[in-house]
């Protein structure tokens, strides 16, 4: 039986492309297999629009890291602390990513 345990978009950062605000998120989806105690976190990152003109466009800059896929073998006990370690890693990951301004 798998058991969903995260679904999470968070903002980062925010950053300006081609003159405009952009938030910067990172998203994971996590679940948990009972039956083989095999906890799967898929992670990404885009960025999306803030201007009203613009509100739902998302984009994925070639700085941001690809997306990935990790998996644990681990309880269920603990998948979910485990689960947010791995957003909070990936989280750190994107904002080690962010270009950087001269």
């Amino acid at each position: 039986m798998i058991h969903g345990l995260l679904d999470a978009t968070q903002v980062v950062a925010t950053v300006e492309l081609d003159g405009a605000p952009h938030e910067v998120c990172c998203e994971a989806e996590a679940s948990h297999d009972r039956r083989t105690n095999l906890l799967t976190v898929r992670l990404h990152a885009f960025v999306r629009a803030m201007e009203q003109d613009h509100i739902g466009e998302t984009a994925t800059p070639a700085w941001l890291p690809e997306p990935e896929t990790v998996t644990e073998s681990v309880d269920l006990d603990e998948a979910h602390e485990m689960a947010e370690d791995i957003f909070a890693s990936w989280n750190r990951r994107v904002l080690a990513a962010l270009p950087r301004n001269p």
